[in-house]
C-alpha cells in the first residue's frame, strides 16, 4: 500500500522518503511511513502514515493519538493519515481536532484518488 501512494508522489514532483526518520524539536526521532517534499522547497515536509482496522472494521483513535504526538514534535507542513478502510467517530473528531487530514478509503486507488483531492485542495 505505501509504494502505490510513494510512486504517485514521485509522479507528482515530490521527494520521497520511505520509512522516513524526522528529528523532532525534543530530539528524538520519528518514524512516519512516508515523508515527502518538493525539491524546490525542502524545508516543506508533508509525512503520511497508514493505519488498517482491526477487526471491527474500522480504525481507532490510536493511530490519530500517536500521529499527533510525532507532528507535535517535528512540526510538518502538513500531515495525513490514510486508514483502510475507514476511521471510527472518535478518531475522525480527533484527526480533526489535531489538523491531520484523514484519507478513508478501501483500497489503494480509493486511497490515491482521495489523498490526491486532498493534496490539491491543500495548496
Amino acid at each position: 500500500m505505501i509504494s502505490p501512494i510513494s510512486e504517485f508522489l514521485v509522479q507528482n514532483g515530490f521527494e520521497v522518503k520511505s520509512p522516513a526518520f524526522l528529528k523532532g524539536k525534543s530530539g528524538a526521532n520519528h518514524m512516519f511511513d512516508i515523508a515527502a517534499s518538493r525539491e524546490e522547497n525542502a524545508n516543506k515536509v508533508t509525512v503520511i502514515d497508514l493505519a488498517t482496522a482491526s477487526t471491527d472494521n474500522v480504525v481507532s483513535e490510536q493511530p490519530v493519538i500517536a500521529l499527533f504526538a510525532k507532528i507535535f514534535d517535528v512540526s510538518p507542513d502538513a500531515a495525513y493519515l490514510i486508514a483502510i478502510p475507514r476511521l471510527n467517530d472518535n478518531a475522525r473528531k480527533m484527526a480533526e481536532l489535531y489538523n491531520i487530514r484523514a484519507v478513508e478509503a478501501k483500497n489503494q486507488k480509493e486511497a490515491i484518488n482521495s489523498l490526491k483531492e486532498k493534496m490539491t485542495k491543500a495548496k
